[in-house]
């Protein structure tokens, strides 16, 4: 390889609120672009190689703005992408959903997915299906108002986009470390051990305009889900490095996706897309790294589907 090609692939990859997939011997990142206008899918081959990817446009924003953090979900055999957008006002953001057949579209809106008892600020909606139930998984206020805290909130679903539950919420910022810069808990990805199917709740704390943001944990003791009693919270960041990330398997293992600051400058302009493999360790926690994994990892990977497709 020669010095230039090797410098083109360790140069930084421009993004965030990263959500890839596997298909069809492909990894698709799903992301809003334009101006935050329209969500765009990028297809490659590999983490390593993000650059050299195929862009597909999946939808043209319908006239909404700040559209923010898409994620795709493939549900019984249909392709969701969840995503929020707002009208303008600060007060503006809600969830919204697109189908298609194929991950690369012809996408249709769906319409708003929300809690119509709490019909308030809501971003970076998340879903997975525990026990044969579908839950959906965001961030939001609890008043009309309020801008801060952001806090974790679930429901149960009757269908990928129908909240049929009143939200309960599974995480405010209560640590130092959650609230250096702002009191935000926000960009939840929920993955299960590979053996045990025991579930974790990875999310984003603190201020994402700042380099103080950094990636924390939940786990799961067992009981009803949207029961907050029923999640221990780390007392300690999981990663300090950056946040708002997912977990995609690949042919080399389970890896953590997700987003981090180049500089110390307040903004948004200067984030890029990073990647890390993800392994258990022998309690049954997710931790990142290169050590080898204190637990067998699946053929392909360690992460184990949540059940969306069954």
């Amino acid at each position: 390889m020669s010095l230039l090609h090797a410098f083109r692939e360790r140069r930084p990859f421009p993004g965030q609120d990263p959500w890839v997939v596997a298909h069809d011997g492909s990894l698709l990142l799903v992301q809003s672009a334009g101006g935050d206008r329209r969500i765009v899918v990028k297809r490659f081959g590999d983490l390593e190689r993000m650059h050299h990817n195929v862009e597909t446009v999946i939808w043209s924003g319908g006239g909404r703005r700040q559209v923010w953090a898409p994620e795709m979900h493939q549900i019984e055999g249909r392709w969701y992408v969840y995503f929020a957008a707002g009208d303008g006002r600060p007060d503006g953001h809600r969830m919204f959903v697109l189908v298609a057949d194929d991950p690369l579209g012809p996408y249709t809106e769906v319409g708003r997915v929300s809690d119509p008892t709490h019909d308030v600020w809501a971003i970076d909606m998340t879903v997975f299906r525990h026990a044969g139930q579908l839950y959906a998984v965001w961030s939001g206020w609890d008043g009309p108002t309020d801008g801060f805290p952001q806090n974790l909130y679930i429901a149960p679903m009757s269908n990928p986009w129908t909240i049929t539950g009143e939200r309960r919420c599974l995480s405010q910022p209560e640590h130092p470390w959650e609230m250096t810069v702002a009191p935000v808990n926000e960009g939840p990805t929920v993955l299960a051990h590979p053996s045990s199917g025991q579930l974790c709740i990875l999310y984003a704390a603190d201020a994402s305009w700042t380099s103080a943001y950094k990636t924390g944990l939940l786990e799961w003791t067992g009981g009803d889900v949207t029961d907050r009693a029923a999640w221990r919270k780390s007392p300690e960041p999981w990663l300090t490095d950056g946040g708002h990330g997912c977990v995609v398997d690949t042919v080399t293992g389970s890896h953590f996706v997700y987003h981090r600051k180049l500089t110390g400058e307040p903004g948004w302009a200067d984030r890029e897309i990073r990647s890390t493999p993800l392994l258990w360790d022998a309690h049954g926690r997710p931790f990142v790294g290169t050590e080898k994994p204190s637990v067998p990892l699946q053929a392909g990977g360690g992460f184990r589907s949540l059940d969306l497709v069954a």
